[in-house]
């Protein structure tokens, strides 16, 4: 009976994150929309809805993973000095910010890419309204998306509270992170980002277990998405590498060898 309690519980940590973004962006928009109809019903505005959904929900996840900090703190054999007040992090020097930076844009860079040169964009079409959104948005609102309040939310949802709670219920932080990183490969929606999502979120995992921050992990992230962002708006760029099949090889094996040259800098801590 005790046994089967604790399966219980266990599922219910691991659902409720996921089931409280969702339910959470279908009310807060649904909201917006009731209250700001004539602004944010307009297609070019579509973003800036998405910036002030993750706005709000910002304060909500930052609370549930310093609680699961607190939490996991206190059930320490020896609780570290600063009791239930501290939510301890481990501070990352700016060179190893800087790495965990230019990693994300050479395997963001790399694993789209990569993905451009299967089928599955043209099988699979339902990234187009996203890739969309980078021409009829504004710069501004792209940037306060994409680049400021969805890598903070998706950082401090997946790896700040999923992953941590998926490790200890797995045990095994390696297959916590494929979960994690699956799950954050859901919540994109479509296949193609959804894939593409799964494969940076590898890395996404890897760095925050390997410095105990989600500083470098949300600065990767924002990285991803800006290199998206500013390159996906250069159409010079674009026809440069998609004109010349050689180019592009070259181009995506640099990306991903330097990346994965980068991902080695991020030893992970022998499990105890």
């Amino acid at each position: 009976m005790e046994q089967r309690k604790n399966l219980s519980k266990s599922l219910w940590e691991l659902a409720m994150p996921f089931l409280l973004y969702v339910s959470l962006n279908m009310a807060i928009q649904a909201a917006l929309e009731l209250c700001f109809f004539e602004f944010f019903t307009v297609p070019e505005h579509a973003v800036w809805e998405l910036a002030v959904v993750n706005g709000i929900e910002i304060p909500i996840f930052y609370r549930m993973y310093r609680e699961s900090c607190i939490r996991e703190q206190l059930e320490e054999p020896e609780p570290k000095r600063g009791g239930k007040n501290a939510v301890w992090k481990r501070k990352s020097r700016a060179g190893r910010l800087l790495l965990a930076i230019l990693g994300g844009l050479f395997l963001g860079r790399g694993f789209n890419l990569l993905i451009g040169l299967t089928p599955l964009p043209t099988l699979f079409p339902g990234y187009e309204t996203a890739a969309d959104s980078m021409y009829t948005s504004s710069l501004l609102s792209l940037v306060a998306a994409s680049m400021v309040t969805a890598p903070i939310l998706e950082e401090l949802l997946v790896r700040g509270v999923l992953y941590r709670n998926l490790k200890g219920v797995l045990q095994n932080r390696y297959a916590g992170m494929a979960c994690a990183s699956l799950l954050f490969g859901i919540l994109h929606g479509n296949l193609v980002q959804g894939l593409f999502a799964f494969l940076i979120g590898l890395y996404l995992n890897w760095i925050y277990e390997s410095e105990g921050s989600l500083l470098p992990a949300i600065l990767a992230h924002a990285a991803v998405n800006a290199s998206t962002i500013f390159l996906e708006r250069m159409p010079e760029w674009q026809n440069v590498l998609y004109g010349s099949l050689p180019l592009y090889l070259a181009v995506t094996a640099v990306c991903l060898l330097a990346g994965f040259e980068i991902w080695k800098k991020f030893p992970l801590s022998k499990e105890k």
